[in-house]
């Protein structure tokens, strides 16, 4: 058992994986409000004595203006090394950074972004600086992440949108003649692979995806489907095609963590009409 401190422990993910977190380490949170120590990784990072591992789940998505620019730089790029510099300090057995697959994409992309590319920036500078220090770093690189209930709907709005007229009834219209592939990795699958991690202290930079990628009209059935409230999926051939935005399979890390990604986009839909009917009940 390890002593962890979770950083960013506000955030969506961070709130979900805490729970599969505890059940095979005590937890110290941090971060800017409602956690057991205060934490602003834009100014300062301390670890507080005692702590064995760091888990970063801190980040910023940025924008097009020039604030959201400079704030995506300050927490994603240089947060991390802050971050960096306080378990070298701190002599930490493992440092656990939650990165995104986005970091492994170029300015081709239609999702090249500043959150894209400060994430690559970050992964880059932890790996140099780690390496340096000869601190044992992971880095796990998720794709699409969802869970139940609607606080992952702020960063996967798209997907929240379909549900949402799914559980209303409502007939769904995608659009373009293509039919988009996208890959989503469930929350509860994503707590389970980073605990995995920490137990076995594996090191290195991995992606961490779903086994299967979906369409944009499977999810959008599988989600009418899931609520039987009846309607239809349409395409809307006058409208621009939506591109695929998929990632080349890599399971290197589930062999060693003995683990792979269990809940399909079908279970994670059916998850989350179960978790708003319990809201509503």
């Amino acid at each position: 058992m390890s002593t962890v401190l979770v950083i960013g422990a506000g955030s969506a993910l961070a709130r979900a994986a805490l729970p599969v977190f505890t059940k095979d380490n005590t937890i110290i949170t941090a971060g800017r409000k409602d956690c057991d120590v205060y934490c602003d990784i834009n100014k300062s990072v301390e670890i507080p004595s005692g702590v064995d591992v760091v888990v970063n789940f801190a980040a910023n998505f940025g924008g097009t203006s020039d604030e959201a620019i400079t704030a995506a730089v300050e927490t994603n790029v240089l947060g991390t090394l802050r971050i960096c510099e306080a378990v070298k300090k701190a002599q930490l057995k493992q440092l656990v950074l939650v990165s995104s697959i986005f970091a492994a994409l170029d300015e081709s992309s239609p999702s090249y972004s500043i959150y894209a590319l400060t994430k690559k920036h970050a992964d880059e500078l932890a790996v140099f600086y780690c390496k340096l220090h000869e601190i044992p770093l992971t880095i796990l690189r998720p794709s699409r992440i969802y869970g139940d209930d609607d606080s992952f709907a702020k960063n996967q709005p798209f997907l929240y949108q379909i549900v949402d007229k799914a559980q209303r009834g409502e007939d769904i219209v995608l659009y373009g003649k293509h039919d988009a592939r996208r890959n989503y990795i469930h929350s509860a699958d994503l707590a389970e692979i980073i605990n995995r991690v920490i137990s076995r202290q594996v090191a290195g930079v991995f992606a961490c995806t779903a086994p299967e990628d979906a369409t944009y009209s499977h999810i959008a059935k599988s989600a009418q489907h899931s609520f039987g409230r009846g309607s239809t999926v349409t395409f809307a051939h006058d409208k621009p095609d939506i591109p695929d935005d998929v990632f080349p399979a890599d399971y290197s890390l589930y062999d060693k963590i003995d683990y792979r990604p269990s809940v399909s986009i079908d279970d994670g839909l059916r998850r989350i009409k179960e978790y708003r009917e319990k809201g509503t009940a």
